[in-house]
């Protein structure tokens, strides 16, 4: 049976927390501190203007369900690169994570259940990006997008599915149909590396690193139904 967790970032057996962004990280910087209160139905920022650089939020759960929060930077129309998170804050408690911005537009999402786009609050970055701690280029190297069709099949990126070890890939997953649907990574020796799960109607994604050369296993199916999962290789070569 699929494992209750929405979303998971994990490398190998370990989460992405060296990662920009991720978790309790402390830059060690003297970064600005603004807090976020993120509801069942509610995603309040503190303020949505802010000076680039290193930007710290402190995450609140005012709500009944464990939540999760990210900072989105554009990609092209959308926000939609993940810039960094925060997962499983549960209710009545707090976590902070740090963000390192560069000017520009960009989008809060609190995610109620740890599922779909969230709930978002628009935010602008403005000033001299010299103070910023590091490249503001999000925590992924590029990123896979797949699509559940309303018929239930699956549409693959135009790229196709090859990778060089060592790459950090963003996984998304659009989820057109009815049914909650899941999409699973395993190594080359069948280990689960990461999962992402949409219900029907939103995304999912979900940042693994491809560590070692080999064929990766995709697996996407519907809630209920991983017997009749469909399942395609993601090949992970080294470049001479």
């Amino acid at each position: 049976m699929p494992k209750s967790r929405p979303l998971t970032l994990v490398v190998g057996i370990a989460f992405l927390t060296s990662l920009a962004g991720c978790g309790n990280n402390d830059t060690g910087s003297d970064a600005a501190t603004y807090s976020v209160k993120a509801g069942d139905d509610t995603c309040d920022v503190e303020q949505t203007e802010f000076a680039a650089g290193d930007v710290v939020f402190d995450v609140e759960n005012t709500g009944s369900d464990v939540t999760e929060v990210y900072v989105y930077g554009q990609e092209g129309d959308d926000f939609s690169k993940i810039m960094g998170e925060i997962e499983n804050v549960g209710p009545g408690t707090a976590q902070d994570f740090t963000v390192s911005l560069t000017p520009g537009d960009y989008q809060v999402a609190c995610k109620p259940g740890m599922v779909g786009d969230g709930i978002r609050t628009d935010i602008t970055v403005t000033g001299d990006d010299s103070s910023s701690s590091e490249e503001s280029d999000g925590l992924y190297d590029r990123e896979l997008e797949f699509a559940i069709t309303e018929s239930g099949s699956v549409s693959l990126p135009d790229e196709g599915l090859t990778a060089v070890p060592g790459e950090k890939v963003e996984f998304k997953l659009e989820n057109d149909g009815p049914d909650e649907y899941y999409l699973e990574l395993l190594d080359p020796e069948g280990n689960e590396v990461a999962e992402g799960e949409a219900a029907g109607g939103s995304e999912a994604e979900f940042i693994a690193e491809l560590g070692s050369a080999g064929d990766y296993t995709l697996k996407f199916y519907a809630d209920g139904a991983e017997e009749d999962a469909t399942s395609h290789t993601l090949s992970v070569t080294a470049t001479e």
